[in-house]
């Protein structure tokens, strides 16, 4: 009885783990969070450097602060038409519009700043938060979700409400492109024209019957041959 109370303890607990991991954040979670989380790994000089990335989430609004040399702070509010964000570099703050989707030959200042900015929640944030992915009441889920509203957002052009259920801020998962089939240069081989059996069954008859051998001359007959032969005797 006392091993059966133990397994059926052991057994709930595994559950209830499982269930939790499996268990992610929804959408409305993420929009509505209220958070602070600071990353902070060694970076440049040897580890002399720190980088240093601060995410401030309240509802819609998103701060953004990284400082590794310089600093840079990135304030975005996703429930806010039209689509922009505020970036602070070197003191002074300017405002960058999205007028078109970012692509790799995409040059704009908005593409660029934006560019950065994920870079810097994937480089300096998804790496190395600590916690769950999964758990948004640690600094992992807490970055997890500010980078996909930021991406919906600024990449997809996706506009959030606070009084409308919220949009899905996962992003189905597509399988990579084929890459397309290399088409090889083929050589083209130029060959001499050979005549035909049929042609040379034509000029082997055309010798034949003109009498001619390969030289031009024609074969000798019996009589020719005959006449070769004879010697006229003389006359006395």
């Amino acid at each position: 009885m006392q091993w059966l109370k133990y397994s059926f303890l052991s057994l709930t607990l595994v559950l209830g783990t499982n269930a939790f991991a499996n268990n992610k954040f929804s959408s409305k979670e993420c929009l509505d969070a209220k958070y602070q989380t600071k990353i902070q790994h060694k970076g440049k000089f040897f580890g002399l450097l720190e980088n240093k990335l601060s995410i401030e989430k309240d509802k819609c609004l998103i701060t953004v602060t990284f400082k590794g040399i310089l600093e840079t702070t990135w304030k975005v509010d996703v429930c806010r038409e039209p689509i922009h964000m505020k970036v602070t570099s070197k003191g002074s703050q300017e405002v960058y519009k999205r007028d078109k989707k970012c692509e790799d030959k995409t040059k704009s200042d908005y593409c660029y700043f934006r560019k950065e900015l994920m870079e810097n929640m994937q480089d300096h944030g998804l790496i190395f938060a600590q916690g769950q992915r999964e758990d948004i009441s640690q600094s992992h889920g807490q970055t997890y979700c500010s980078y996909l509203l930021l991406q919906r957002y600024l990449d997809d052009g996706v506009v959030f409400s606070s009084f409308e259920s919220p949009k899905n801020i996962y992003k189905e998962q597509t399988t990579c492109d084929v890459p397309g089939t290399v088409k090889t240069a083929t050589t083209v081989t130029i060959k001499p024209q050979v005549p035909t059996s049929s042609a040379n069954t034509a000029l082997q008859e055309k010798t034949s019957s003109t009498g001619a051998n390969s030289r031009g001359m024609r074969p000798l007959t019996e009589e020719d041959s005959k006449e070769l032969n004879s010697e006229e005797k003389p006359k006395f």
